[in-house]
């Protein structure tokens, strides 16, 4: 990692006033490490009881990269990646497995072997497909063969949003109230599968205007959709939200999903079963 100081600029400062921003500390994210970055590394030195010297050094970077886990989401979309070459703050790795009832995500299998070998968290995600039934879809996503009772996996998660192609989408409004049936299907599917409770990601416009608000899922951990510097809203039944997608990789065609886990890193590595989590 980089010893960051005034003037420096890139993408690691912007990981570093966004990590700052996450905290409470007043900092642009731009990517410019200015006087107000500066001031801000200061006070979180300062807090933690580090060198006050508003340089964000190994300790600094340490303390920041504990306090706000970053990671990241991909698909075969995102090609071939050199994992060597990533941002050493990367701490978990989202994997698309499946989509429907009958598509596996073809780089999967690399992308889990190659993080394994570097002991990144690690998880599977499915793509749910409102058309295809519940039992189909959790047969296809549990196929990919990951265990999810290993220590550094994240819990299986289930991407709910709008469909591809667009014209799949009017399904969901005519038929919400089977539609909202399936996801709690497959949630409870994979959960007597894998003794896991899965993750649900999801975006506040969808829920409302495709799903209409149901509130009864509260109880699976939510990870959020929201490209903003302020914390997100949450959709009704949540009171928080395990993971934030701050970033898409649609903003920036040579960039991935940006995530962050709240909680710091006691958090993920609960729920990456690394602290006795379930």
């Amino acid at each position: 990692m980089s010893t960051l100081s005034a003037g420096a600029q890139g993408p690691e400062v912007k990981i570093l006033q966004r990590d700052l921003s996450f905290l409470g500390y007043n900092t642009g994210i731009d990517g410019d490490f200015g006087n107000g970055t500066e001031s801000s590394v200061t006070q979180f030195q300062t807090d933690q009881g580090l060198e006050a010297d508003g340089v964000a050094g190994p300790n600094t970077w340490t303390a920041l990269d504990n306090s706000v886990p970053q990671g990241i989401d991909i698909s075969h979309h995102n090609g071939n990646i050199n994992w060597d070459n990533r941002s050493p703050h990367l701490q978990f790795v989202y994997c698309k497995a499946s989509q429907g009832s009958t598509f596996t995500d073809p780089m999967f299998q690399t992308y889990i072997a190659g993080l394994k070998q570097r002991q990144i968290i690690n998880g599977a995600y499915h793509f749910l497909t409102f058309q295809d039934s519940a039992e189909s879809q959790a047969d296809n996503f549990l196929n990919c063969g990951l265990d999810f009772s290993a220590p550094g996996t994240l819990p299986p998660a289930l991407d709910i949003e709008e469909q591809v192609p667009d014209s799949l989408n009017p399904f969901i409004l005519h038929s919400r109230a089977a539609c909202i049936q399936l996801i709690s299907d497959w949630l409870q599917l994979v959960t007597d599968r894998t003794g896991r409770t899965p993750v649900i990601y999801t975006y506040k416009s969808f829920w409302s205007e495709y799903l209409g608000n149901p509130t009864q899922f509260g109880n699976y951990p939510l990870w959020i959709a929201s490209y903003q510097v302020n914390p997100p809203g949450l959709p009704p039944g949540w009171d928080d939200y395990t993971i934030w997608q701050y970033f898409g990789a649609q903003d920036d065609a040579s960039q991935t999903d940006q995530n962050l886990v709240k909680g710091g890193i006691a958090a993920l590595k609960k729920l990456a079963l690394m602290d006795g989590g379930v």
